[in-house]
This record gives C-alpha cells, structure tokens and sequence, in this order.
C-alpha cells in the first residue's frame, strides 16, 4: 500500500497573528501553488526586478481599471435610463389602470346619477394612455 505523502506550511506568528482566516490564506495557497512552484527566489529578492515589474503590473492595472470604469459607467447610464422608462411607464400605466377602475366602479355604484360623463372620462383616460405610454402623437 501506497502511503500518503503529507506537507506541512509553516507560517510565522509574526504572519498568522495579523490573519483572521488561516484556512483560507492555505486554501489560496494551495490553489495558486502552481503559479508559486514557478517563481524564481532570486526575482523575488532582486528589488530592483520587483520595481520594475510593480510599475509595469500597476500601469496595465491603471490602463484596464480606466477601460473597466469607462465601460460601467456606460453600463450605468443604459441601465438607469431603461430602468427609469420602465419604473415611469409602469407607474404611469398603474395609475390609469386604477383611474379607470375607479371609474368603472363608481359607475356600477351610481349608475345614472354619476355627476361626470363617464365615456368623456373614459376618452380622457385612453388620450393619457396613448399620448404617455404608447407615445402617440394627437392627430387633430
């Protein structure tokens, strides 16, 4: 039988004190472990190397950051626009449904006796209707 080979990560207390989460610091350890196994010792002690690739790393994050921001605020402006058609249509829609079954209602209650002209009503409702939610534009 094939024994299991284990390993063992040692992390100073100076390191694990200043960690809430030492499972999850291992978890990405272990995830990223084959990107680590490639470095180098040497490029990681050498500064002036670690210079030179923090300010190349930080000018294509600062470039992508830009893009990234550019296209969310497109995203945003889009987005707040079509939400608010649809936030506005569907109030609006809202209200005349209620006007008009209110209207509806006060016409089975009162019947003859309602004081208003209730298809003049009924017109005004469906002019609303098509001039704000249908966008149509008045033909007289």
């Amino acid at each position: 039988m094939k024994k299991k080979q284990t390993f063992n990560i040692h992390l100073p207390d100076t390191i694990s004190e200043q960690i809430d989460d030492i499972e999850n610091v291992v978890d990405n350890f272990l995830s990223n472990f084959k990107y680590l196994e490639n470095l180098e010792l040497d490029d990681l002690t050498n500064e002036e190397n670690l210079e030179l690739d923090l300010t190349r790393l930080s000018e294509e994050f600062n470039q992508i950051s830009q893009v990234y921001g550019k296209l969310r605020q497109e995203y945003g402006v889009l987005n707040f626009h079509g939400n608010e058609l649809y936030t506005r249509n569907t109030l609006t829609g809202l209200k005349l449904g209620l006007v008009t079954g209110k209207l509806e209602r006060a016409k089975s209650i009162w019947g003859t006796q309602l004081a208003l002209d209730y298809d003049a009503a009924k017109e005004l409702i469906q002019y609303f209707f098509d001039r704000y939610l249908k966008k149509s534009e008045d033909d007289d």
